[in-house]
């Protein structure tokens, strides 16, 4: 079978692919003190379509890989205005966006010896500090000009804050299930219990049965015949005794519900497992929400956006 494709995709717009660097997830204005979730769920496909006859993945881990922050303000008119960031220090790695009445400025070192026009600013990574020109050096925003900036802060020390307080959190919320029928796969290396007893690595929510046999070209005794199974422990009762060590099980699946009530927190290195495999062409239903803590924001609050990233094996 095929490598597996992980994608995000929005469950309202299930064509739009989201949680990437070019499209992260917008949790619009976030209010200090106040859970914001998103309007819609996140789906977690593998293989969407089915084009690449993916294997399943398992061990899914789910983790904040960058959270970015846009914040806007006013123009007063006057020379050399300055902002600070809430959320500081700020990672020079990912360069900031800074406009104008949705026109970019440039970031410049010093204003100094810039031109009366020239729409420039300066921005300091450690302490938040956007400066913008006196009229003579650099331009001055224009009175009641909305000035938008949007920049990423520095996971390595002020996402620490993120995580103590729980920022981000994830659950499980369903599946998209596409049954993989019997037939599609070639016959599994099954666990032997007894020689009565397989148990089998995709459950819940076995299908079907085929047969039981000792090689994968399926030739010989079918030791399922007469047999039944337990779906939801993935444990396969034998209509004949095994006289092997290693069956190879034909069966039909479908994609497990983790169905799960609560949040849980993510972040850098703070990951989410979720227990039930992915199989190719089926999709988990998660949802997110986030929680700015009082302390963490003006009352105005954040616009804020994610980049997730999700691990697994297969």
């Amino acid at each position: 079978m095929g490598t597996p494709n992980l994608q995000f995709f929005r469950s309202d717009i299930p064509t739009t692919e989201i949680g990437t660097l070019s499209n992260p997830i917008d949790f619009g204005l976030c209010v200090a003190g106040v859970s914001s979730y998103l309007s819609y769920d996140i789906l977690l496909w593998n293989d969407k379509g089915g084009s690449l006859n993916a294997d399943d993945v398992f061990s899914i881990e789910l983790e904040l890989l960058r959270l970015t922050s846009t914040e806007i303000f006013i123009s007063d008119g006057t020379a050399s205005q300055s902002f600070t960031m809430i959320y500081i220090p700020i990672t020079s790695e990912v360069v900031e966006e800074i406009t104008v009445d949705d026109i970019e400025w440039t970031r410049v070192t010093s204003l100094v010896g810039q031109s009366a026009t020239a729409t420039v600013y300066t921005f300091d990574y450690t302490t938040g500090v956007l400066v913008f020109g006196d009229g003579v050096n650099g331009k001055i925003p224009p009175l009641s000009s909305s000035i938008q900036v949007t920049y990423t802060p520095d996971l390595n020390t002020f996402g620490k804050s993120i995580y103590e307080y729980s920022w981000v959190s994830v659950r499980s919320n369903g599946v998209v299930p596409n049954g993989i029928p019997v037939g599609t796969v070639t016959p599994e290396e099954s666990l032997k219990v007894d020689n009565n007893t397989i148990q089998v690595i995709h459950y819940p929510y076995i299908t079907g049965v085929t047969g039981v046999w000792d090689n994968p070209s399926k030739t010989g005794t079918n030791y399922y015949t007469g047999g039944s199974y337990e779906g939801n422990i993935g444990r396969i009762y034998l209509g004949t005794p095994l006289t092997t060590d290693t069956p190879y099980t034909e069966y039909g699946y479908q994609i497990g519900d983790d169905a799960e009530g609560n949040y849980t927190q993510i972040g850098a290195g703070i990951t989410k497992t979720f227990v039930n495999r992915i199989p190719k062409n089926n999709a988990k239903r998660l949802q997110l929400k986030v929680d700015v803590p009082e302390t963490s924001s003006t009352e105005s609050g954040s616009y804020l956006k994610a980049i997730l990233r999700v691990l697994y094996a297969f």
